[in-house]
């Protein structure tokens, strides 16, 4: 399994949603590589949609299941506010949040129980991984 991440963000909450792109995108990577998740051919892409609540009615969630490609395009809306005033760990929570929104999908991409287990896993414990990995960062 390949995760991707990418953004369409709101300029104010760009600088906290890469941050905490760029420690989950390589964490989870990882740890799919040491699971049955390393024998999954398929791809998450992962594009959350992080707008003023003004905003979203231009930006609705828009995520899509392509099983002949083996992909599914995970669009969630996550919450705005918790990238320009949140904590660390709140931002991490979210957007492991939005992640969390493959599950019902991983099955028809072939995943068997044991890997769709191993994903929620995973997820179960990001936050707090990551945590212990980036010590700098504000937890409160």
């Amino acid at each position: 399994m390949e995760f991707r991440a990418s953004a369409e963000v709101y300029q104010p909450a760009f600088s906290a949603l890469d941050r905490v792109r760029r420690n989950i995108g390589p964490f989870l990577n990882a740890a799919f590589a040491r699971c049955s998740l390393a024998a999954l051919e398929c791809k998450l892409r992962y594009v959350p949609i992080v707008m003023p609540e003004n905003m979203q009615g231009r930006y609705p969630a828009r995520s899509k299941l392509r099983k002949k490609e083996r992909l599914y395009d995970c669009a969630p809306v996550l919450n705005y506010e918790t990238f320009v005033n949140g904590t660390f760990e709140d931002q991490l929570g979210e957007y492991v949040k939005g992640i969390a929104l493959c599950v019902p999908y991983l099955a028809a991409l072939g995943a068997s129980s044991q890997q769709i287990d191993d994903f929620k896993a995973i997820l179960a414990g990001a936050v707090e991984r990551i945590l212990l990995e980036q010590p700098g960062q504000t937890r409160h």
